[in-house]
């Protein structure tokens, strides 16, 4: 006998009341917990920085810098792959001599005692900043309180003053600067500073016996002239290897020289060091580039002490980033040096492969931008100048030193992978496997709600 009209659908309509419950009821609570759990990303503060030229020959200015996200201070050392192998080597027991304006003490670096040749004594304290700053990009220890992180910090730095205190260098204090880094069986030579005079035939004997004989990595800076006469000297020779300067965009900067004679390229604008009286420095120049293929190739030779200067060399141009015309051009040499890559080639015990030895193909000429920023049109005039004496040349008259204050702190340098310690990625897997867990409760009640619905139903009918 079946049910009575009226009693099936009272049945049929508190079973269907008992289903839209149960399923409002399991939506309800996802809607919760969803609306209660972030759904954006960590927002990445971008460092600004006020920075004061300090030079009177330019005009007394401030600018914002605005530094890219992970990098701060440091974005050089990102940009050569450095930090990821300073576990592996720091340059520990190389011998690296600074052709400079001297070395005021740093805390926390190897400064051993050198000479200085424009004074004729052994006092090498740096009254313009500028060797102390190229030594702190080379050795700044990791630990510093003003959070520049030195390429090669365990590297032993000796200072030789061939830079007066007005930004000259002579010829003869160069020559002796380069025979007491032979003398004193120095590894590798830093020259920061440019000659007019290319042509001298004392200076470019003593950088071949330095090279050939003795077997010293000689690094220079390429100059400051930017489109104008290409590398300068001692760059231009061959034992020197040649370094042009590149932006936070792994870009050619617009001063840098352009030539044949570029081998490699390295940081070289809005770069961050430290001054004599310790607090921070910003410069533009080739001369910033420098340190960088300095620190670089001592991070080589701690990690392989057999291998020879013409090894070292190799290494560093066959594993630079190319960055322009395959295998060597005018702008950036090789490339980019890769810090990474080239402890990789020493780790793994390839023989390096010598660069190419076919002349590089000329990089069309380009011309100058149409509106220079005032800097480096001030800077291209004392240039200039000083090129009227052949006995007494500038240092990279093009750089600039600046004060900094950092608003931020260095990231770890231990910690490269740029994830924000706040996104723990444990809290992620579990807030999806409760997102999980509420869906597959959903979808089995209504399951077995519809079930019981159809099985009653026939019951129902049954009766």
């Amino acid at each position: 006998m079946g049910l009575k009209s009226g009693h099936y659908k009272r049945h049929r309509l508190l079973l269907t009341l008992v289903v839209v419950v149960l399923v409002f009821l399991t939506l309800m609570s996802m809607v919760t917990f969803l609306a209660s759990t972030p759904t954006t990303m960590p927002t990445t503060t971008t460092t600004t920085m006020t920075t004061t030229m300090l030079n009177s020959m330019y005009h007394a200015v401030s600018a914002q810098v605005q530094l890219l996200p992970n990098s701060t201070l440091n974005w050089g050392a990102y940009i050569i792959n450095a930090t990821a192998v300073w576990p592996e080597s720091t340059g520990a027991g190389v011998k690296i001599a600074v052709l400079d304006s001297g070395v005021s003490p740093i805390s926390g670096v190897k400064i051993n005692e050198g000479y200085n040749y424009v004074n004729d004594n052994t006092n090498t304290t740096d009254s313009r900043g500028h060797g102390t700053m190229i030594a702190s990009i080379i050795a700044a220890p990791h630990s510093t309180q003003n959070g520049v992180w030195g390429i090669a910090p365990d590297v032993e730095i000796y200072p030789v003053k061939v830079i007066d205190d007005t930004g000259a260098v002579k010829l003869e204090w160069a020559i002796k600067g380069v025979e007491w880094a032979i003398a004193n069986h120095m590894q590798i030579i830093s020259i920061s500073w440019c000659v007019a005079d290319n042509s001298n035939k004392e200076l470019k004997q003593i950088l071949d016996k330095a090279y050939y004989e003795e077997g010293i990595l000689i690094v220079a800076a390429a100059g400051n002239n930017g489109y104008t006469s290409g590398v300068e000297c001692p760059a231009i020779y061959d034992p020197a290897i040649a370094v042009a300067a590149v932006n936070q965009n792994a870009q050619r900067t617009s001063f840098s020289a352009i030539g044949q004679k570029n081998e490699l390229a390295a940081p070289g604008e809005n770069v961050y060091g430290i001054s004599p009286n310790n607090t921070l420095l910003r410069g533009n120049g080739t001369s910033f580039a420098v340190p960088y293929v300095v620190g670089t190739a001592a991070l080589i030779w701690e990690k392989n002490r057999a291998l020879t200067n013409n090894q070292v060399r190799d290494i560093l141009c066959n594993t630079a980033t190319d960055k322009s015309t395959p295998g060597r051009d005018t702008l950036y040499g090789y490339g980019i040096i890769n810090a990474t890559k080239a402890i990789q080639t020493v780790s793994n015990s390839n023989p390096p492969t010598p660069p190419p030895t076919t002349e590089p193909t000329p990089t069309p000429e380009l011309k100058p931008e149409t509106t220079p920023d005032p800097e480096t049109k001030m800077e291209t005039q004392s240039q200039t100048q000083s090129k009227t004496s052949k006995q007494k040349q500038t240092a990279d008259p093009q750089e600039q030193q600046q004060n900094q204050t950092p608003t931020t702190t260095e990231p770890n340098p231990h910690n490269n992978n740029g994830t924000n310690p706040s996104s723990d990625p444990s809290i992620s897997n579990t807030n999806a496997h409760i997102t999980n867990g509420i869906i597959v409760v959903a979808v089995s009640s209504i399951t077995v709600s519809t079930f019981f619905l159809i099985v009653h139903f026939k019951k129902i009918k049954n009766i």
